[in-house]
């Protein structure tokens, strides 16, 4: 059997790219009957950390650049790629980006289809970017559901909220995601930032700078906290920039309220330095009201960072007993939640115990091998 992966997707730090480099170079580790064909940019191919003679059943087919830009990889997507599926004979694709080509069904071509938001259908009115381009990405979301044979997502909660709101009849699989393999090795490289104090007590933030992670009900409890002197401690935000209105608004907020550098934000940091960040940091802070996985705070706990995170959407699922939660719409509880687990040091330690142990039951093997035998059952 022959089928095809697209990986054509945003060179911009997001959930999806992420994915996308994790599952390709997962994928190599097996051995497997089946030939594969590989759509991705000449960027992400570059990205990639792998051995090409591990597995010579698959090959890369790799687009100019400027298809990481959504205009230009959506008319790909759905007026080209069809005609280069059915050229190389491919009746399946796996397209793990929200969206499929819809005219691929012309050719008899068979989708399975991964989706790693609810985000349109929840909160569309906190989605970055304009109306016309959040509707049009809604939309084509829809259909792409409607296209594909089956349907892989991210967690049970997002199974049963998607199938609930779209009416969904069709076959739902649930293949949890994995961690990153450079927070799990001994011998990993793990970078410093540079003129960051790591002995400073500091609790981390790692979002993207969009309304729906919530950032500033974050920010007020946190000056809640300082302003009532309940513990001398800096917040360091990790932010990645889709929403820059948003930013606008949270980096006012911050030079309004906060006037002794209590905060410290790196925007489009390499991920290799989020490790030591992570494990030498208080506490792991998360406040999202959408998530269908939440991939940050399995990470925290792989070093030992005990995580307080929002009781909303599959975060409750995904981490379990291994966090703590908070009422992401309520400031008060934020900041007394933070105040809980900033003084109370056996609690954090049993935080730490447990997430040590709940970390290890996401790996992107696992999360590749469910995949192949999703694709191989139609």
């Amino acid at each position: 059997m022959i089928f095809a992966i697209d990986f054509v997707g945003t060179n911009i730090g997001s959930g999806t790219k992420s994915y996308s480099l994790n599952f390709c170079n997962e994928l190599h580790n097996f051995k497997t009957r089946d030939k594969i064909v590989i759509f991705v940019t000449e960027d992400y191919f570059k990205q990639l950390d792998f051995d090409e003679k591990n597995n010579s059943h698959i090959r890369y087919i790799k687009k100019p650049n400027y298809f990481s830009n959504i205009f230009f990889r959506l008319i790909w997507m759905q007026f080209i790629l069809p005609f280069e599926l059915k050229y190389m004979n491919i009746n399946k694709l796996f397209s793990p980006m929200n969206i499929c080509p819809i005219f691929a069904k012309i050719f008899k071509i068979k989708i399975v289809l991964a989706l790693h938001s609810n985000l349109p259908w929840k909160f569309f009115n906190l989605m970055p970017g304009n109306y016309f381009r959040n509707f049009l990405t809604k939309k084509l979301m829809e259909i792409s559901i409607q296209a594909c044979e089956t349907l892989i997502v991210d967690s049970y909660f997002a199974k049963d909220e998607i199938s609930n709101i779209l009416k969904i009849k069709k076959k739902i699989v649930v293949i949890y995601l994995g961690i990153d393999k450079k927070f799990l090795l001994p011998n990993s490289p793990k970078s410093f930032e540079e003129n960051f104090n790591y002995s400073e007590k500091y609790i981390i933030s790692v979002l993207s700078c969009v309304k729906y992670h919530n950032i500033l009900n974050l920010l007020k409890a946190f000056k809640l906290l300082i302003d009532e002197k309940l513990i001398n401690i800096k917040l360091v935000l990790v932010l990645q920039i889709l929403d820059k209105n948003y930013a606008k608004e949270i980096f006012e907020f911050i030079s309004l309220n906060f006037k002794n550098n209590e905060i410290k934000i790196y925007t489009n940091l390499n991920s290799k330095k989020l490790t030591n960040l992570y494990k030498y940091s208080e506490l792991y802070l998360f406040s999202s009201y959408c998530e269908v996985f939440g991939l940050t705070s399995l990470e925290a706990m792989s070093q030992g960072c005990p995580v307080l995170i929002s009781k909303a959407s599959a975060l409750p699922e995904i981490n379990g007993e291994a966090a703590e939660y908070f009422d992401p719409d309520d400031v008060e509880d934020i900041k007394n939640k933070l105040n809980k687990m900033l003084t109370d040091n056996d609690y954090k330690k049993i935080l730490v115990d447990k997430g040590h142990i709940h970390h290890k039951k996401f790996t992107w093997s696992l999360n590749v091998k469910k995949t192949l035998n999703v694709i191989d059952d139609f």
